[in-house]
């Protein structure tokens, strides 16, 4: 059979050659196998002739209808590309047969090099023309702009991004009939996090799977109490207004609490044999500190308790109490102006078990106990309060008073308190200031100073009591926090008081 060539134009600027046998390119069969049967080419060449004729009575309308449903089964290729692209969207196959052309036409390359051979007539034989024809047919399918069309909107993929609180992302695509977990952690504002699992599913969906015994409190919303918002109301059949909106309040939460409680422990180990020396140690500190607050309108109520308990063993010694501290505070404000509120506050310090100081023979001496001593201010002022962690009390008439409860035992002159006297009272100016700065998460650094000036004695000589707190939470339960505590006091002696506690342990938050 003498071998044809057949021109197939896709525009007037791209054509191809495909060489190939008569018998090789044959009509696209119907898949409705309409054209094929003889009694539906009949009725559709009389539908031809008959509404060519325009029957007087037949509508326009109709006539247009039967028109176009003609034009539909004449156009076979309409047809056949629409199940084309349905077979390639399921199965691929085209993918897959250019891929093994494109395999064995490398391998002929490899195959058939000769670097003398460069004639034209070379191509003569016919396994020569049948590779030729093969690389023309595979440079037409993978350039041809509609199966470029068809492969991009069959990959059926999308590219899901998942970002937590602090702008950590995990990226991955979906496929479609690919089922793939991905694990990824959503991290809150609170120190805690919420493991979830992205899965796709083969069924063309997404399940976002979330941890077990996960309680989220801080996405708890405030109620809200009101008339029910309308946008818009009907007027008529086909027109809308908007509608009135009816006034409401919003109902916040007046009071809150909360409680933190938490467990430090530090041990170090040194053997008898070590050439360097040192003692062995062993160190806990257990912290609470509880508050409920009170806000409705121009006035404020906060209260706050902090108790702090530590027991040190250092060498051959017993436990030794090396923190021990009970404060409780209370400040009531109402709003005088703008972040101006007129105050009055109480602060009561004290400890709640015996304290000694110990001498090189072991011998220890009794230095303080509960309510000895016990030290109380009152005090009323302004309260500025710029924003939520920041307020400076400013207090012109403040009390303050000593106390020593047990004067038996306890040496009351230590602490300013006269011999025939438990309790000294004081009249002077206070300032309490507290700044609070998160720097990014959880980290902190908490700011307390009190200054306090007697004005019958020594007013100059300024009573200081300075903490500084800086928090580094490292999860939802575990924490660093590194505090100084400074005080000068003259009723106490002329050296400056100090200490620093560096606390890694446990903690929880109500």
């Amino acid at each position: 059979m003498e071998k044809s060539t057949y021109q197939l134009k896709q525009s007037k600027s791209d054509s191809i050659k495909y060489y190939s046998n008569d018998s090789v390119l044959n009509l696209l069969v119907d898949p409705l196998h309409h054209i094929d049967n003889v009694g539906f080419r009949f009725i559709v060449r009389e539908l031809e002739m008959n509404y060519a004729k325009k029957h007087h009575h037949q509508t326009d309308s109709v006539q247009d209808a039967v028109n176009t449903l003609l034009q539909y089964v004449k156009n076979d290729s309409i047809r056949n590309m629409v199940y084309y692209l349905k077979e390639y969207i399921e199965t691929r196959t085209t993918e897959e047969a250019l891929r093994k052309v494109k395999k064995q036409m490398a391998l002929e390359k490899v195959l058939s090099y000769q670097p003398e051979l460069s004639k034209p007539e070379e191509l003569d034989t016919d396994d020569a023309w049948k590779a030729h024809a093969m690389e023309e047919l595979y440079g037409y399918v993978e350039n041809d702009p509609v199966h470029q069309w068809i492969r991009e909107i069959s990959r059926d993929s999308v590219l899901l991004g998942v970002k937590n609180y602090q702008n950590d992302s995990i990226k991955f695509w979906i496929n479609n009939g690919k089922q793939d977990f991905k694990r990824f952690w959503l991290k809150k504002n609170r120190r805690d996090s919420i493991g979830i699992w992205v899965q796709n599913t083969n069924d063309r969906s997404v399940r976002i799977l979330v941890d077990d015994d996960v309680y989220q409190q801080s996405v708890q919303k405030s109620k809200m109490r009101g008339t029910r918002v309308k946008l818009e109301e009907k007027i008529a059949s086909d027109q809308y207004s908007l509608a009135k909106l009816g006034k409401y309040k919003r109902y916040s939460q007046k009071w809150k609490l909360g409680a933190t409680v938490g467990l430090s422990f530090n041990q170090g180990h040194v053997s008898d044999s070590w050439a360097g020396g040192g003692e062995s140690s062993i160190a806990t500190i257990f912290t609470t500190s509880g508050f409920i607050n009170y806000n409705s309108g121009n006035h404020t109520w906060e209260n706050k308790l902090d108790v702090k308990y530590g027991l040190l063993k250092s060498g051959d010694n017993s436990f030794r109490k090396n923190e021990d501290r009970i404060e409780f505070n209370t400040k009531y404000g109402q709003k005088a102006v703008k972040k101006w509120y007129y105050s009055a506050l109480f602060n009561l310090r004290t400890q709640a078990v015996r304290g000694y100081t110990y001498a090189n023979d072991e011998s220890r001496t009794l230095k303080s106990s509960f309510f000895a001593p016990a030290y109380i201010i009152a005090s009323i002022g302004m309260d500025y309060k710029p924003k939520k962690d920041f307020s400076i009390l400013l207090s012109p008439i403040a009390a303050k008073y000593t106390i020593v409860r047990d004067t038996s035992l306890i040496d009351q002159t230590v602490f300013g308190v006269d011999e025939d006297k438990k309790v000294k009272k004081e009249v002077g100016s206070y300032v309490n200031i507290f700044h609070k700065v998160k720097f990014w998460g959880d980290l902190s650094l908490e700011n307390k100073l009190t200054l306090y000036s007697n004005y019958a004695m020594k007013p100059k000589n300024v009573d200081v009591n300075w903490e500084l707190t800086f928090l580094m939470p490292i999860n939802q339960y575990l924490s660093t926090k590194l505090s100084t505590h400074l005080i000068s006091d003259d009723d106490t002696g002329s050296k400056v008081q100090f200490k620093e506690n560096l606390e890694v342990g446990v903690s929880y938050r109500f």
